[in-house]
């Protein structure tokens, strides 16, 4: 579904990402790990349009969208949230999915009226309908992450992107939000491309692992072959402690 190929990108004399290249098949999760820095979202955002790659090729259901707009590669099908959500602050969370809903690749050109009604399922879906009427501003940062769920998934995605998405929450809330994944990707039929810190989580979660550290691609495997791969506890944990051989 997504392939990226030696993909690069330098912000002046920094280079973010170094010829990474990788693919994700449809229906799979797929986790996107590293230190601080590591260049995980600067990635996210090439995929997704809001930066063009210096170099390399990103396709998507087989076709190239390298360098495409970012709301034109929205309906195509593929959606993201932040790490830092970023909802309309000023506007109840129903007007604020309806945008979504909108401007997402099913019924670009649907009334507003119809863009609520749509709205008002996926609030549900992710728990919010009650706070339907609610400004984004007074969600607490469990409700802005569902809030962020259920934006995306109103564009009406094949292929998810997920930027830590448990980040500030506390283990109930992260489990309910771990719940609201599973439960997206099955009833809406989504491939996951995610990014997160809690390893415990995204091992459990992603069927196949890949790492990145200083914008480069160092491992790539399935959960358990990462966490014995010697460059990737080094990168986490340092080369001392890789060396000793501790699990």
């Amino acid at each position: 579904m997504l392939e990226v190929r030696d993909v690069t990108k330098h912000f002046g004399g920094l280079c973010a990402v170094n010829e990474v290249s990788f693919s994700v098949k449809e229906g799979a999760v797929v986790g996107l790990i590293g230190p601080n820095g590591a260049g995980k979202t600067t990635l996210l955002n090439l995929i997704c349009g809001i930066y063009k790659p210096d170099a390399g090729t990103i396709r998507f259901a087989e076709k190239d969208i390298t360098g495409m707009p970012s709301n034109r590669i929205c309906r195509l099908g593929v959606s993201r949230t932040y790490q830092i959500p970023q909802p309309f602050y000023a506007m109840t969370t129903l007007t604020g999915v309806a945008v979504s809903v909108i401007h997402g690749k099913k019924r670009p050109h649907m009334s507003l009226s119809d863009a609520i009604l749509e709205a008002s399922y996926y609030l549900e879906f992710v728990g919010l309908f009650s706070k339907r009427d609610t400004l984004a501003r007074e969600l607490t940062i469990y409700e802005l992450r569902m809030l962020e769920l259920a934006r995306a998934l109103a564009t009406t995605p094949k292929l998810l992107l997920l930027d830590e998405v448990m980040a500030g929450l506390n283990p109930a809330e992260s489990s309910k939000a771990l719940e609201m994944i599973w439960n997206a990707q099955e009833q809406f039929d989504i491939t996951i491309l995610w990014i997160e810190h809690i390893m415990k989580i995204i091992m459990n979660a992603a069927q196949q692992i890949v790492v990145l550290h200083y914008g480069q691609k160092i491992a790539e495997g399935t959960p358990q072959e990462i966490a014995n791969d010697a460059k990737v506890i080094e990168a986490y944990l340092g080369g001392q402690y890789a060396q000793s051989g501790r699990p």
